[in-house]
């Protein structure tokens, strides 16, 4: 069931000028890269004018995001970003006993695989480290970029920090705690409305299947030579006019949807509704008013007044 909570934001609205901002930084770095370097300094200045990046870095919050994004990577076999931290962990002269009982107490490691064991203690590596050698590991991950001088062509300086695109709105939610606010009011809204979402298209489906019945009973009688699923799909269009405004094929081409996907998939919350809607209309002008043609079905449609 779609579901609703009372939030003690009531109305609460983020600044206009300071989501401009915001959004501007999110949306900046060279899209055709796909490893996307965002540069930080001056949104830094804008929001916490005595802070800099690094102390960003060294939160708590921020290695355990950031282990987070290790260990989904190595999950998916990353062999370099395996080399990365075992390199570090040579280099860095990291003393692997103090962690040994984290290795063994650790349900996942049941063999010497090396993946395992990096898998299971490098956040306890990060989270033990010393500012520096994690800033050089984030390097090394390519996760951040630091430039300390040189000049461009045009004599602009180099320097600054960069992070990548993946740390871009947890760096954003430390700047403005505001916007933090407002993105998990997102989040809130996006769930309940993709829970809604869900909740509709099912009701469409249960109610498509009343319709067909009708029509298989009382129209395919009267077009016994036409094929099936053209009487269906004709029918289907009726509905996609009245509250798309477009037939099947067209809204294929609009949205791009593919020949295996189903059009009704692509609607929003209120289409849906009103797809909902007529549908149950058209099960009834079939059913009981007893109009079984297409010229008597599409003129009844058109004349429906939807009320969603």
């Amino acid at each position: 069931m779609t579901y609703k909570y009372e939030s003690i934001l009531k109305t609460f609205e983020y600044s206009k000028a300071n989501y401009q901002i915001i959004s501007d930084f999110l949306l900046s770095g060279n899209m055709t890269n796909p490893n996307i370097m965002l540069k930080v300094d001056t949104i830094t200045k804008g929001f916490k004018p005595n802070a800099k990046p690094r102390d960003w870095f060294r939160l708590n919050s921020t290695k355990s995001y950031i282990s987070a994004l290790i260990n989904i990577k190595l999950e998916k076999n990353n062999s370099k970003l395996e080399k990365i931290i075992r390199h570090w962990i040579k280099t860095e002269n990291i003393d692997k006993k103090v962690f040994s009982t984290e290795w063994v107490n650790n349900p996942l490691v049941k063999t010497t695989n090396s993946k395992v064991e990096i898998m299971s203690v490098h956040f306890e590596l990060l989270q033990k480290s010393d500012d520096s050698k994690f800033i050089k590991l984030l390097k090394e991950f390519g996760l951040i970029k630091v430039k300390n001088g040189g000049k461009n062509r045009n004599g602009e300086a180099l320097q600054g920090t960069w992070i990548h695109k993946d740390l871009s709105i947890k760096y954003a939610e430390w700047l403005d705690s505001k916007f933090a606010v407002w993105i998990s009011q997102k989040i809130q809204e996006l769930i309940s409305d993709g829970v809604a979402w869900n909740e509709i298209r099912l009701i469409t489906r249960f109610d498509y299947k009343p319709l067909t019945d009708a029509i298989a009973k009382y129209v395919i009688p009267k077009y016994a030579k036409m094929n099936k699923n053209y009487v269906y799909g004709r029918i289907a269009n009726f509905i996609n006019v009245k509250v798309m405004g477009q037939k099947a094929k067209d809204i294929r081409l609009e949205k791009g949807i593919e020949d295996d996907e189903l059009t009704r998939d692509f609607f929003i919350n209120k289409e849906l509704k009103k797809i909902e809607e007529v549908q149950v209309f058209t099960e009834i002008v079939i059913s009981h008013f007893q109009k079984h043609s297409f010229k008597e079905i599409e003129t009844e449609i058109e004349k429906y007044q939807v009320k969603n």
